[in-house]
């Protein structure tokens, strides 16, 4: 390394008293540009980076070509990132990176994500933010598709198994400006107790990660929004149901018989009432989790290890009617998701 990187100036302080290493991996024996990011740096092509990049474009521009350190005989450009962040970075500019939305793929996406946001490098942040979609989606066909893959094939909800918590990526979204992934994650940290809010998560590393003041008040009031609108469904969709006018059991004689399909749908408003299947499945307040789950206790067979919720099951033309009910009320629950959780989207549902 060359001796005049160790009188740099412009390094941040943190950077100042520490001599980077070359990157193991990323330093191209073509290359002609160095790039320091924390304790090391990359030998890449600078007309790579310019192309993919305005922003670096015109830092490598403005560099002094007299007074500029160098390293390997190269011209130095000196950033302020993390090594490991824009290690990602670089990785993800020259196809050399393949990564998802799994939970420990987290640290990746947000790398990229960050740092694309920064040097407006569009395209790296839609793809990541396309990804991002999948867990956090603007569309309920989406939202179910995630949801079904959380559930573990004992149909316990385990979304930490595959996903990251969601007060980071509201954390992450408010720092890159990614508002459209807001709304499902609002509505994924709504379903922890309040009192999880407040106290925050900690991650692997022991670091304590926090919501803004602000953010903690948008989650209390969507989530209390959410349980009004359950609560509203409950009271003018399942209370006092009746069987559908082409219901199976109309012309049976016996009472008890023709009643099957009311008693039915009463037996389902007592399940949700007490919400047994949040206990059951580790699905507390999910109304849209739940307001599905009312139609799927009509169909679902004996559980090994649990009890019988459908003591009674509605005739088939019952269950359709009720069904189509279901399905317009998740569909207007995730339209107000942006509303409840007071997120301006664009494109949404």
């Amino acid at each position: 390394m060359d001796s005049e990187f160790s009188s740099n100036r412009h390094a941040t302080p943190p950077q100042e008293s520490t001599v980077p290493t070359r990157h193991p991996e990323l330093c191209f024996p073509d290359g002609n540009l160095a790039v320091v990011a924390g304790k090391h740096y990359f030998i890449v092509h600078r007309g790579i980076l310019s192309r993919h990049s305005e922003v670096l474009e015109q830092c490598i521009e403005e560099l002094d070509t007299d007074n500029t350190p160098r390293l390997e005989g190269l011209i130095a450009l000196i950033l302020d990132d993390q090594a490991e962040d824009f290690t990602y970075f670089l990785r993800a500019l020259c196809g050399r990176l393949s990564y998802d939305s799994a939970a420990e793929g987290f640290v990746v996406m947000s790398a990229i994500l960050r740092l694309s946001t920064k040097y407006e490098v569009s395209l790296l942040r839609e793809n990541t933010l396309r990804k991002m979609s999948a867990a956090w989606p603007t569309s309920l066909r989406m939202w179910d598709a995630r949801e079904k893959a959380a559930t573990g094939t004992n149909g316990v909800y385990e979304p930490r198994a595959i996903m990251p918590h969601p007060l980071l990526v509201i954390n992450l979204a408010r720092e890159v400006g990614a508002y459209d992934i807001l709304p499902s994650a609002f509505y994924d940290l709504s379903r922890c107790l309040p009192s999880r809010l407040m106290d925050g998560f900690v991650d692997p590393d022991g670091v304590e990660h926090h919501l803004s003041d602000d953010d903690v008040g948008k989650v209390l009031r969507g989530k209390e929004h959410c349980s009004r609108y359950f609560s509203t469904f409950i009271v003018t969709e399942l209370e006092g149901r009746g069987p559908s006018t082409t219901c199976l059991h109309r012309n049976e004689v016996q009472p008890s018989v023709k009643r099957t399909c009311q008693m039915a749908f009463e037996s389902v408003t007592f399940e949700l009432i007490r919400d047994v299947n949040g206990m059951i499945s580790n699905r507390h307040h999910d109304p849209l989790f739940t307001i599905a789950d009312s139609i799927v206790m009509q169909t679902r067979g004996t559980q090994p290890g649990t009890e019988n919720k459908a003591a009674h099951r509605a005739c088939e033309a019952c269950r359709l009617e009720y069904l189509a009910v279901v399905q317009a009320a998740r569909e207007a629950f995730w339209r107000q998701l942006p509303a409840w959780f007071e997120v301006h989207v664009r494109n949404w549902g």
